[in-house]
């Protein structure tokens, strides 16, 4: 069949992000010959005529659209793509009234009933779409009635092995020069239990990890194609298991490939990486010879109350050990942090600010308020409590802010921001607006994560 997969994300903030989900299907469809093309809206502002000729040229069977986020995360000023994704649908309806549509991504897979209604297409695939977009296709070939217009996911049959995204339908070579880096992931699955994370949802608890051989066969795919020398470790915890990333490492440092890379990580190390003689300065020693540049710490929170309050699994010290580990092998580093959570108070707020400047990090990136989805444990207990019902937490986003705080969390992020140039705050658009710098940086040559230039 001809498919025609849609990366209806136009978000940049700062850098245009590869729809790596979106290829990773797209090589999954042609291991049974279907004729799969990307039309990318990342680099077509203005997409309604080319979508349509895009269409009538190509004039596939199904299409697939890939919903990444609902919304930008940004409390107060926030950006809702429910609009953006309705003009998509209706242009392709418009364009190919008998052609299947098809909608899938960690967005819709959020809120699959109300999206699938809303946007009116014929199928829905929630979680990882690799098999059953083919048995999708597979059903559509044979004429085989689906009793279902939602289609969940076997994450167990994902073989990740298998995966090697189909880079040679999008634009790589300007993804690359435009964001810094090109994404790559190494394992899905989160076992931590933030309360707040839809990671768990979307992916499941248990890890499932690729072979490292793989991972980096991946990386020097893209070095000697398309000249990558600069890599994004996108899992949501890349230093779960410590003994996976180090192999990594290990593969990229028998090859001699001269490449760098950036990673989300957790400042934790875990007990059983202690138990064999690890330690944060050992483990991020191996991550600096292998070519780590930066990280970015999921810290949340720097005083106790916080952490425990979103589960993190480490403590203050945790993250003061990491930091330090990073400053000692000359790595840059982020600390994402989320102000406003239940139970939050001045004090609380006032020792993460202070404990994290103490860090010296390279950038700071602090949101206001905990996004609510649902069936998140944050979302549930805030129903059990009676703050919110679980009907409530739809598709417009709903922002968890201690309510005493709200009026000064957005006085006192906005003065920090402005005391310490390396503090950005989204949702005040602080630091977000300048897209013509960003631009001139990469064109220059800048690469990697674009807060490695607050520090």
């Amino acid at each position: 069949m001809k498919v025609l997969l849609v990366n209806t994300n136009q978000l940049k903030s700062p850098d245009p992000v590869p729809p790596i989900g979106l290829l990773y299907i797209a090589s999954a469809l042609r291991t049974d010959q279907h004729e799969c093309n990307i039309f990318d809206l990342n680099f077509i502002p203005d997409f309604e005529i080319p979508l349509r000729e895009k269409i009538q040229n190509f004039k596939p069977d199904v299409i697939g659209l890939s919903l990444r986020n609902i919304d930008n995360t940004a409390f107060p000023h926030f950006q809702f793509f429910l609009p953006h994704y309705q003009k998509i649908t209706h242009i392709c309806r418009s364009a190919s009234p008998i052609t299947t549509l098809v909608v899938g991504g960690a967005g819709f897979s959020l809120f699959p009933n109300e999206l699938l209604y809303l946007l009116d297409v014929d199928y829905g695939i929630v979680g990882e779409g690799e098999n059953e977009f083919r048995l999708l296709l597979k059903a559509l070939q044979n004429n085989t009635p689906l009793k279902e217009k939602l289609l969940l996911h076997r994450a167990e049959e994902v073989n990740m092995d298998t995966l090697f995204p189909a880079w040679d339908l999008v634009d790589t070579a300007t993804y690359f020069r435009d964001g810094g880096s090109l994404n790559i992931q190494t394992k899905r699955g989160c076992r931590y239990k933030c309360t707040y994370c839809t990671y768990p949802l979307l992916e499941g608890q248990a890890v499932r990890e690729r072979d490292p051989v793989k991972v980096v066969d991946e990386m020097q795919y893209s070095y000697n194609k398309y000249g990558v020398d600069y890599f994004f470790f996108v899992d949501n915890v890349f230093n779960y298991p410590e003994t996976h990333s180090i192999a990594i490492c290990n593969e990229l440092l028998k090859r001699n490939l001269k490449v760098n890379w950036t990673a989300y990580i957790t400042p934790r190390i875990t007990p059983t990486y202690r138990r064999m003689g690890g330690s944060a300065k050992e483990l991020y020693r191996i991550y600096k010879e292998a070519g780590c540049e930066a990280v970015d710490f999921g810290t949340d929170a720097m005083n106790q109350h916080g952490l425990n309050v979103m589960a993190k699994g480490f403590l203050v010290d945790d993250i003061k050990e990491c930091s330090a580990a990073c400053k000692a092998h000359n790595i840059k580093f982020n600390h994402s942090l989320i102000f406003g959570a239940p139970g939050e108070t001045i004090a609380t707020t006032e020792e993460t600010i202070s404990n994290i400047i103490a860090t010296e990090p390279t950038a700071v990136i602090a949101a206001i308020g905990v996004r609510l989805y649902p069936n998140t444990p944050i979302a549930n207990k805030l129903i059990k409590q009676g703050w919110i019902k679980a009907e409530d937490i739809t598709l417009e986003p709903v922002f968890y802010v201690e309510e005493t705080l709200q009026t000064y969390l957005l006085t006192r992020l906005k003065e920090i921001s402005q005391q310490y140039n390396n503090w950005v705050v989204p949702g005040l658009h602080i630091k977000m607006n300048y897209p013509h710098i960003f631009q001139q940086l990469r064109l220059g040559g800048v690469k990697g994560p674009m807060w490695r230039m607050l520090g």
